[in-house]
């Protein structure tokens, strides 16, 4: 069985991936959605960085 700090750093570093992943796609559906302004809120990725601060 794998060392529990060794399992611990691997679901960290998924959930940062995670992260990134649904911040590229919050960028991205606006523009996709042709809702470009929305693109630029509260709600973009500068948004999500200071509400989900791991440290």
């Amino acid at each position: 069985m794998r060392d529990v700090m060794e399992l611990l750093r691997a679901k960290e570093q998924e959930l940062l991936k995670v992260k990134r992943q649904v911040e590229a796609l919050r960028v991205a559906a606006p523009l996709l959605g042709g809702e470009e302004d929305k693109a630029t809120s509260g709600n973009g990725p500068m948004a999500v960085r200071a509400s989900n601060n791991l440290g």
